[in-house]
């Protein structure tokens, strides 16, 4: 009998280690959803939570590129569970400390900074529906559609203006911090739609709300948070200082990006420019008072940080841009899962991935953060699991008949859409290039989002909206005066429907076209540069071969660019070394092509040009054009970056 050896390699352990986690997972999860289903609101952190929580968490840790993770759980008015797990700082092997490492909470931060404002509020110095104008001497507030932007409107992310990051949203060195009047001075976003119609999201405008409070108080937005919220509810470990005070600044946990398969280290991400956006650094524990007090209606101990009216108006919803969608409240937002309502707010730095979670029904909450660029996905699975014990989903059936008329509502929604939290007017909205989000039919009263880590197959529930099969998450859409689709709407995100015209997909092919006829045309140009041509064939062939060297010499200069530099630095140096010297190429390219038009008849009277000479002029000139159109609507022509 022939004996076999088994050779076991490092992926099958890894796939074994993988399966026991999530067996044992969903052996501990079963018992607790057990546990929890006899008494839904008792929501007991207790040794088979914590049994359970371990193994979730292993099971991000095993599947993810992770170091370490810092959590705090608050129940009716104390702290019930405070966990750190992995690594602080990976080279020292430092575990994570819940009571002393500062992690960055990045756009949870905002929610100190709606505190402040409705603190104001209460005491009558701030008016949520003047003009904010009024609080802002140092320089113009957007107001290109004569109505006047609102504390109301930035609470909810409705100002009206276009999004943006690359070059000033980060910095990397305290040589880069300005004060925050002058950074929004020069780095103020153009207002594309007016106030109060859709949201988009606005680190700029909640940076301007962290202005307003220092006008208001007299004292900077740092210091106000610290007097009047960190110093009441004893969050020593927490501060919107950068640099970090000398006290703390040794307690601060690093930063990891992943680089060639592995973690490397970011070094600290300053935010102050933007800082009432999200330059906090704190603790999970010290986040604990914060949740606490408003978990309960505005009181820590005997500290009341707000008034129980001022809380209860602040967690109200204030904007949603459906029945069916979830709502903002006063810059806290909605979150719902298994039937039930929270609110909170995630945030996210480079390296940090945060997010807090409150139930007011249960006076329940969580706070967490990983120190990892993958702690994004990580973090999703967390909170989901952790909201799956506590409220267990209930089984949706899948049978369903299609509403009457869903084959034409389908037909109306697909399409490709993209998200209005964009850059509209400058360079760094050339992302937006590489592909729209699509949306198409998927079975009879049904959609899908073909796309990875988004997508999922959504069944019509109302007219014109479509519920995912897991019962979660719902799409629906707007329709404008003529009844035609204009939007989606997907949780807070409002998605434009694009045009044809418009679309990614077919500027890629424009552009794909124009760099073939470039091609075409360049060599076409050498083989026969002897050919003796004169008047308009002459200067219409100098035209388009000019134009296609300018098109084919931007690739060339992109590519260099682009391999030349380290694209994760964008988002600090942007925009990088040699893009203005490449931006030339699509101005001459527009020069060369307006000439070719302007060429285009008398090339077709010529006598030297036969039939087919002129239908290729034709085509390229065309083809041409169509891409000068493409590149004026990505920003590309002209230096557009602030």
């Amino acid at each position: 009998m022939q004996a076999y050896r088994v050779r076991v390699t490092s992926n099958h352990l890894g796939e074994c280690v993988r399966y026991l986690i999530s067996l044992s997972l969903l052996i501990i999860s079963l018992a607790g959803l057990q546990s929890v289903q006899a008494n839904p609101h008792s929501l007991p952190v207790d040794d088979r939570f914590q049994a359970y929580l371990d193994g979730l968490v292993a099971a991000q840790f095993s599947d993810y590129k992770l170091a370490g993770l810092t959590l705090v759980m608050v129940k009716d008015g104390k702290v019930v569970l405070k966990k750190g797990y992995g690594f602080a700082d990976l080279e020292t092997a430092t575990p994570v400390d819940p009571e002393r490492h500062l992690f960055r909470p990045g756009s949870v931060s905002k929610l100190f900074t709606w505190t402040a404002v409705m603190q104001l509020v209460e005491q009558g110095k701030l008016d949520l529906n003047a003009d904010v104008a009024t609080y802002v001497p140092q320089f113009t507030i957007p107001n290109e559609f004569d109505q006047p932007m609102t504390l109301t409107h930035i609470l909810t992310h409705t100002p009206g203006l276009e999004d943006g990051a690359a070059g000033y949203l980060f910095g990397d060195s305290e040589d880069d911090l300005i004060p925050l009047a002058e950074a929004l001075a020069k780095y103020t976003p153009a207002q594309v739609r007016p106030p109060g119609t859709y949201s988009s999201y606005s680190n700029w405008a909640t940076a301007l709300a962290g202005l307003i409070i220092a006008n208001v108080s007299g004292m900077s937005f740092e210091d106000y948070v610290q007097q009047h919220i960190f110093t009441p509810l004893g969050m020593q470990q927490a501060t919107f200082d950068e640099p970090l005070p000398a006290d703390i600044a040794a307690d601060m946990s690093v930063g990891y990006i992943t680089q060639q398969g592995g973690l490397d280290p970011l070094g600290f991400e300053y935010i102050k420019n933007f800082g009432p956006a999200g330059a906090m650094s704190a603790s999970a524990s010290a986040m604990a008072p914060f949740m606490i007090a408003h978990l309960n209606q505005g009181q820590f101990e005997d500290v009341e940080l707000l008034q129980p009216e001022t809380t209860a108006l602040m967690h109200s919803n204030l904007f949603t841009h459906h029945p069916s969608a979830i709502a903002w409240a006063h810059g806290f937002y909605e979150y719902h899962r298994n039937g039930q309502r929270f609110i909170g707010h995630a945030g996210d730095t480079i390296a940090f991935h945060s997010q807090m979670v409150l139930d007011l029904q249960h006076n329940f909450g969580f706070y967490l953060s990983f120190n990892a660029g993958e702690g994004a996905r990580a973090r999703t699975a967390i909170v989901d699991g952790i909201i799956d014990y506590f409220y267990p989903p209930t089984p949706i059936g899948y049978a369903y008949e299609p509403l009457a008329g869903s084959a034409e509502r389908i037909a109306e929604v697909a399409g490709a859409y993209r998200s209005n939290r964009r850059s509209f007017t400058k360079l760094e909205g050339v992302v937006g290039l590489a592909a729209d989000l699509p949306i198409v039919p998927a079975g009879e009263g049904a959609i899908s989002i073909p796309v990875p880590m988004i997508g999922g197959r959504f069944i019509e529930t109302e007219p014109y909206v479509f519920t995912e099969q897991s019962g979660q998450g719902v799409i629906s859409f707007g329709r404008n005066a003529d009844g035609q689709v204009t939007h989606a709407f997907m949780g807070l995100l409002a998605a434009d429907k694009v045009p044809a015209t418009q679309q990614a997909g077919n500027h890629q092919l424009i552009v794909l076209l124009a760099l073939l006829a470039s091609l075409f045309v360049v060599i076409n140009g050498i083989r026969n540069r002897a050919t003796q041509l004169t008047g308009p064939a002459l200067w219409g062939n100098r035209s388009v071969v000019g134009a296609a060297a300018c098109n084919l010499l931007l690739v060339v200069g992109l590519l260099a660019v682009s391999t030349s530099f380290d694209m994760n630095r964008a988002v600090f140096d942007f925009p990088p070394p040699g893009t203005g010297a490449v931006l030339v190429f699509p101005i001459f390219s527009l020069v060369f092509t307006i000439a070719a038009l302007v060429l285009l008849v008398p090339v077709w009277m010529s006598p030297q040009c036969g039939v087919w000479a002129r239908l290729r002029y034709t085509y390229v000139t065309l083809v041409f054009t169509a891409l000068c159109l493409v590149f004026n609507y990505w920003n590309m022509i002209g230096w557009k970056y602030y």
